[in-house]
């Protein structure tokens, strides 16, 4: 009766060791790709971008979901690369920097002196399947822009982009999102650059010296 009780624990204890080991299967990571924008005319200006904050529910790891009734979730299995915010902000800074229309494009983190700054707040990030067949990307961002010398908002926008997902999977969903945050960032960057060449037309304007009148002996 023993011999029978040990051999039944040992057993047991097999089988729950055997459990620990193992492997938990690891989520899916994902990141998004900086879009390309059209070339354009050169100015003379050094941006930083910083995006954040995020909305809630957008600051996890998870890629968020939207369901009837304002229920946020995550997709099962999958996360961002990163930080949400820093992914965003680096294909911000790569996209602006690959246009060649700024003299030199920075992360918040950068080091150098910048003559313009814009802040990107993150409203919508997500895959949303109220509608209740395939998911729709929704990519909503708020931005300001200002000089950074005297801390002046030259331009405050909001621009939003859809794209449903080709299918409900992990890869269309995220491949629907970049597609989104592609238009999106196209218009701000379009917006952006505007703001800048006003500012530097109105600078130069202030700069210069009024014309003398013409007087009449």
């Amino acid at each position: 009766m023993r011999i029978a009780i040990v051999a039944a624990a040992a057993v047991l204890a097999a089988g729950c060791f055997g459990g620990l080991k193992k492997e938990v299967e690891q989520p899916l990571m994902y990141r998004i790709d900086a879009p390309q924008l059209a070339p354009g005319a050169a100015l003379a200006a050094d941006l930083k971008v910083v995006v954040g904050p995020l909305a809630p529910g957008l600051d996890e790891p998870g890629i968020a979901t939207r369901w009837p009734g304002q229920r946020i979730d995550h997709l099962a299995g999958a996360r961002w690369a990163e930080d949400l915010s820093a992914l965003l902000e680096s294909a911000f800074v790569e996209a602006l920097q690959d246009s060649g229309r700024l003299r030199s494009v920075q992360g918040d983190l950068g080091r150098f002196r910048a003559t313009h700054t814009l802040v990107v707040e993150v409203r919508r990030f997500e895959a949303d399947y109220t509608g209740g067949g395939l998911p729709v990307a929704q990519v909503s961002l708020a931005a300001t822009l200002g000089r950074t010398s005297d801390r002046r908002v030259l331009t405050s926008f909001t621009v939003s982009a859809g794209e449903a997902a080709a299918e409900n999977r992990q890869s269309s969903v995220v491949a629907a999102l970049n597609a989104a945050f592609d238009r999106a960032v196209t218009e701000a960057a379009g917006k952006s650059f505007d703001a800048i060449a006003a500012d530097a037309k109105d600078e130069s304007g202030r700069d210069g010296t009024q014309p003398s009148a013409n007087i009449v002996p």
